[in-house]
């Protein structure tokens, strides 16, 4: 479950997060006895939960870790035992409350219009012979929206994804000491066999609002872009002209990307904002290329350095304005085509599968209550007296 979720930050790919991790394995009920009072048997009995204090000192648990933890993490750890209603089997349950800095590989191909995995993984001590980290059949994963503090800058999807996964570790031999230690592990695993240690990875979701960076990024480089065709209004004979106010929207356009790659981290590829700056450079660039190349035709073919409106270089630079118009236009219906087809679908997917997990949550609800209603009898269970 996660509580909180704190501030995100892009730039150094973590975010703050706090979280409740429950964990639960099956017991016999003979092991778990010579530790509990006439009382707490009664009370298990009835399918109650009983604490358990000390337990990890002298009994076997999983030894969990975080994996993509970053700072101090501060824990509380405590156990307890219940009945389960749906096996009637004991479980052990450890209760883990953590807080901390998390590290998370942003993906920002998307960006602004990125939806970021948040999530949190957890792993055994122990090999994948001893232990297996399973997501609970019978619990969902939850997130509590109202406690992120980030609202103004993403938003937090209400579902939580659990995916399984393995990490292979190979086995080095470095002294007869430790091959000793090692002796009952090299039994079960084999002494040159790679081993595995299992990975619970609980993912939410974080997509980014993006309308900032629609207002105060695509469009005002798509103004920018736009007002460089306003330069053909300018005769052509004024060359020097149109390369000064073509070379200034170029300068701007260069200097307002930098002030917008400066809330990025380093990346080694580019972003759907950066394709789209980059594209519109090379179209000012472009059209700076033709304002010298149509002078230079202007100085060499005209005597007096003078054109009217019926000269043919008049009409070819028109010509050209209207074909990199109708080229610029086609771009921008693209892209709008690419960010509707692409990031808003998987936004739309999110947004699905919020509305599985919200049916998903009421059914459970619904099937529990049930149970509980028509459940009035204790759960046979022999108790050695």
């Amino acid at each position: 479950m996660f509580l909180r979720i704190g501030e995100i930050d892009t730039l150094n790919e973590k975010y703050q997060a706090q979280a409740s991790i429950e964990s639960r394995w099956p017991i016999e009920f003979d092991k778990l006895l010579p530790n509990l009072s006439s009382d707490e048997q009664t009370r298990l009995i009835q399918g109650k939960s009983i604490s358990l204090i000390k337990y990890a000192e002298s009994n076997w648990h999983p030894q969990l870790y975080i994996e993509n933890i970053l700072s101090d993490l501060k824990e509380q750890l405590r156990y307890s035992a219940k009945i389960s209603q749906e096996n009637n089997q004991i479980y052990i349950c450890e209760h883990r409350d953590i807080k901390g800095i998390f590290w998370e590989k942003l993906e920002l191909h998307h960006f602004p219009s990125d939806v970021q995995e948040l999530s949190i993984s957890v792993g055994s001590i122990f090999y994948d012979d001893k232990v297996i980290l399973i997501a609970d059949p019978y619990h969902l994963s939850g997130i509590n929206r109202e406690a992120f503090v980030d609202q103004q800058e993403w938003l937090l999807y209400e579902h939580v994804d659990t995916k399984q996964r393995y990490i292979k570790e190979f086995l080095f031999r470095c002294g007869d000491e430790e091959d000793d230690n090692n002796d009952d592990d090299d039994a079960s695993t084999g002494t040159h066999k790679e081993r595995k240690r299992s990975i619970l990875t609980v993912t939410c979701h974080a997509a980014r609002r993006s309308n900032y960076f629609y207002w105060n990024g695509y469009c005002l480089i798509f103004l920018i872009t736009l007002v460089s065709f306003c330069i053909f209004a300018i005769p052509p004979n004024l060359s020097a002209n149109r390369l000064q106010i073509s070379c200034t929207l170029l300068l701007t356009s260069i200097t307002f990307r930098w002030t917008v790659n400066r809330s990025l981290p380093t990346i080694s590829y580019l972003t759907a904002m950066d394709k789209y700056a980059i594209m519109c450079l090379f179209i000012l660039v472009i059209l700076s290329i033709w304002h010298a190349i149509i002078g230079r035709l202007i100085f060499r073919y005209t005597p007096d350095f003078r054109v009217t409106s019926v000269t043919w270089l008049v009409n070819l630079d028109q010509y050209v304005l209207y074909t990199s118009i109708s080229i610029y236009i086609i771009i921008n219906g693209l892209l709008l085509i690419w960010l509707f087809c692409v990031p808003l679908r998987h936004r739309r997917e999110l947004h699905q599968k919020d509305i599985q997990y919200r049916q998903l949550l009421s059914k459970k609800y619904r099937s529990s209550k049930k149970k509980l209603q028509n459940n009035f009898d204790y759960i046979p269970i022999s108790v050695q007296s």
